[in-house]
């Protein structure tokens, strides 16, 4: 899926939550690094994972890794998550902004 427009498939306005769901980050974040991202929504009561899955509630995809990244793991990582989307998971695809804003950072 070289021509991957993860826009169509963003929630709009998500509410999102932490206690006991499930997130898998992809891309690169503007100013954060992964892990201290992972930290703060763990000390919240998230999980991660590396992969999409069947248990993962959201997907975050970073900004500086939606664009040009055509044969990067990002793009691999959110052609699953459409495929699992397309069969009945209820992930839901999450922008950096969004995220950021609930974790008011």
């Amino acid at each position: 899926m070289k021509h991957l427009k993860p826009d169509l498939v963003y929630t709009t306005n998500p509410e999102i939550s932490f206690d006991g769901k499930s997130f898998c980050l992809t891309g690169l974040f503007d100013g954060y690094e992964r892990a201290k991202l992972e930290r703060y929504v763990e000390r919240k009561g998230g999980t991660f994972s590396a992969n999409a899955s069947e248990e993962t509630d959201y997907l975050v995809v970073g900004s500086k890794g939606t664009r040009c990244c055509s044969f990067s793991c990002c793009v691999r990582v959110v052609e699953r998550a459409v495929d699992l989307k397309k069969s009945g998971a209820s992930l839901q695809f999450i922008k950096e902004a969004d995220f950021m804003d609930v974790l008011d950072l």
